[in-house]
């Protein structure tokens, strides 16, 4: 799991005035490490599909923020087959939107800008099991194209008091 923080760290401090960016881990055993936190059950469909991280995200979240000097806070986002189009309001100054399980349809755009649902967006992509995406401060992302069960884990950068 240090290998992963070191990334998203490193994506973070490359990226974070520069735009948005998709990290792929090099580390095999990444993917299987977040898979194998505890995480709570998967809501009800309705039931609201966003809940507070557990205790691995927390340790997860504490360390990107020693490492960023920044607060971290992380969530799970579960999404059903068929979910309508959900959108990821900003929380905070920047955020990481990694897919454990399943896939999505992606799109990011500036805050106060029409996302293009279309498939030529520039700023669109097919977000899979493995892919962590970066959403700097001023953007905002829609996800669409929900065929299976999909489970993100998502941490949101807050600026210190």
């Amino acid at each position: 799991m240090q290998s992963f923080v070191e990334e998203l760290a490193l994506c973070v401090a490359a990226n974070g005035v520069k735009g948005p960016a998709l990290l792929w881990s090099e580390d095999p055993t990444t993917l299987p490490a977040l898979l194998g936190m505890s995480r709570p059950a998967r809501p009800e469909p309705g039931a609201g599909s966003s809940v507070p991280g557990g205790p691995g995200t927390e340790e997860l979240a504490a360390e990107l923020g020693r490492r960023l000097q920044l607060r971290v806070r992380s969530s799970y986002r579960f999404l059903s087959a068929g979910s309508p189009v959900t959108e990821g309001a900003p929380r905070g100054a920047e955020s990481t939107v990694t897919v454990l399980e399943g896939a999505c349809r992606c799109v990011l755009s500036r805050i106060g800008e029409d996302p293009a649902p279309r498939p030529s967006h520039p700023l669109g992509m097919r977000l899979r099991s493995g892919g962590t995406l970066f959403v700097p401060r001023g953007h905002t992302y829609r996800l669409s194209e929900i065929y299976a069960p999909t489970t993100l884990l998502e941490l949101h950068l807050e600026c210190p008091d």
